[in-house]
Formats: structure tokens, sequence, C-alpha cells
């Protein structure tokens, strides 16, 4: 949370944002809060999905807006492990593409917009260089060549 505030501050919307640390799966917010509720690389690590799209849309005004952006399972499962959010498949809960839009629009949601960009994430080929001063590379350590490497599996083995 520390961390939040602080690149928070840096930006100068220190008078516009707060953050709140929690369970997803438990929104402590009053229905009706928000024009928009915004999850990026979350969801593939909560397996209880339906209740967390079932929450976001309680949360959100009419007319409010989803915008998400998750990882989802290719064609070829279990996924070759480890990938940026598990180490194996305990901590991993990814589902199809065609699932997820079913279970968002279930939850009370109609699409807009839906991108897969499972290409342009997976990766420009098996000898591309990670560079060492990424975010990844600070987060994942040691641990991120063999996360690439999983990656570029999983992409390379969906695509055969």
């Amino acid at each position: 949370m520390r961390a939040a505030e602080v690149l928070t501050a840096r930006l100068g919307l220190g008078d516009r944002v707060t953050h709140h640390l929690g369970n997803a799966l438990e929104l402590p917010f009053e229905d009706t809060t928000f024009d928009v509720v915004w999850t990026q690389n979350s969801g593939m690590n909560i397996a209880a999905k339906e209740q967390l799209y079932v929450g976001f849309q309680r949360v959100l005004r009419p007319g409010g807006l989803l915008a998400l952006q998750e990882p989802m399972a290719g064609p070829v499962q279990p996924p070759i492990f480890p990938v940026m959010w598990a180490r194996d498949a305990a901590t991993s809960f990814l589902r199809v593409p065609v699932e997820m839009r079913a279970l968002i629009e279930a939850a009370g949601f109609r699409a807009r917009a839906w991108d897969d960009v499972t290409i342009e994430i997976a990766g420009s080929g098996p000898d591309a260089v990670v560079p060492t001063h990424t975010i990844q590379s600070l987060v994942m350590g040691d641990a991120l060549e063999a996360i690439t490497r999983a990656g570029r599996r999983n992409r390379d083995e969906a695509a055969s």
C-alpha cells in the first residue's frame, strides 16, 4: 500500500486518488459507487470469478464501465509452468476467453470491445531477449528466464 501511495504522490495525484487494501471478493463499498472498475492481471489468481464479476457489477453505477486486461486459458491446457502469476497450478485459475466472456455477461455486463492480444503478449520469437531492466525482471528476478521459456512454449504449442 505504501508503494501505491508513494507513486500516486510522485505523479501529483495524491489529492485525487485513494487506495484501499482488501479482498476483491468482499468489496467493502456501497452499491453503485464507481463509474469505472478496472482490473489488470489479477483475475488469473482468483478461482471464484463469478463472485468477482457480480461484485464489480454491484459497485458500478448504471452505465458504468468494466475495463479489464487478464490472461486467459489457451487451447493447450494445462499451461506450462512457471508463468508470471503462478509457479504451479495451485494459484492459477485461467478460463478460456469464451467462458470468461459468458460469465462476465452473466454478471450483467455487455461487451463493448473484446480483443485477444495473445500473440502480441507472448513475445516476438524464440530468440527474443528480455531486457534486464524491466519491471518483470525486477519482480521475478532469477525466475524470469524459466517463466519466459514457459510462456514461449505455451504460445508455440498452441499454434501447432
